[in-house]
């Protein structure tokens, strides 16, 4: 009798989900060739690899992070985010999108304040990294426009920018983790105020920086598509004392806008 050769399709999925999951090993151990070797034997190896590689993909990603939580635990949160959250995509360079929402709900991890939003940044890091370029908006680029128009104007952040919200001192902690402080130094961190961070990358280079709340309001008001005049309304609420000019002079220096119409 003929023996029916299941669909190719069929079979990656089922290869893919034994390389995870050794209880599922049994769907493909027939269509596995083992060579002198037992099939879920030469599968424990590929998923040896495989765990491997994702694990260390997770751990050059996050560095900061897994200082902050140390070797040990950062190592068992990768493994349960992987088997998990599997790889979706052949690009390693989108994979760990979601290990920071990932890490807020592990109760492992509660002890350490602040530690998702410090993967946040991180992951925040990576996508700037790869975000599309484009050529940022100048200062000799406004000075184009009329003055009595800036109040209009709608400003586009550039595709690299991203602005992390933290309730703790988020941008202090991933310098200090970065820096491979002591784990004293980092606890007399977490009770510092709260931080907002802007990443940006105009050019060749990922920048991180601490910014106000205020200048996070207007540019999250500008990025929503307000004009400059109902976003200044916004960051103004906060903060009484907020400079529009001066923030907007920082911004057009450090590329944070591709243009504005």
């Amino acid at each position: 009798m003929r023996t029916l050769v299941p669909p190719l399709r069929e079979v990656q999925a089922a290869f893919a989900a034994g390389v995870l999951d050794p209880s599922l090993a049994g769907r493909i151990a027939g269509a596995i060739d083992g060579d002198g070797m037992a099939p879920d034997r030469r599968l424990a190896i590929y998923r040896n690899n495989t765990l491997t590689s994702l694990r260390g993909l997770l751990e050059r990603t996050f560095r900061a992070t897994r200082h902050l939580l140390g070797e040990e635990r950062f190592a068992g949160i990768a493994l349960a985010f992987i088997h998990s959250a599997p790889p979706d995509r052949p690009q390693l360079a989108a994979y760990g999108a979601g290990f920071s929402g990932f890490l807020e709900g592990w109760a492992e991890a509660g002890p350490l304040a602040h530690v998702g939003d410090v993967a946040r940044l991180e992951w925040a890091r990576e996508e700037a990294y790869y975000a599309a370029d484009a050529p940022p908006l100048s200062a000799t680029d406004l000075a184009e426009i009329p003055i009595e128009r800036y109040a209009e104007l709608r400003f586009r952040l550039h595709p690299t920018l991203r602005l992390i919200r933290s309730a703790g001192p988020v941008f202090a902690l991933w310098q200090a983790a970065n820096a491979d402080s002591a784990e004293e130094d980092l606890t007399a961190l977490r009770n510092g105020r709260p931080e907002q961070v802007l990443v940006l990358r105009p050019e060749m280079t990922v920048t991180a920086r601490p910014i106000s709340a205020a200048d996070l309001l207007l540019l999250e008001g500008l990025r929503a598509g307000l004009p400059l005049a109902e976003a200044a309304v916004r960051a103004q609420a906060a903060d009484a004392g907020f400079e529009l000019q001066a923030a907007l002079a920082l911004h057009l220096a450090g590329g944070s806008f591709a243009g504005c119409g």
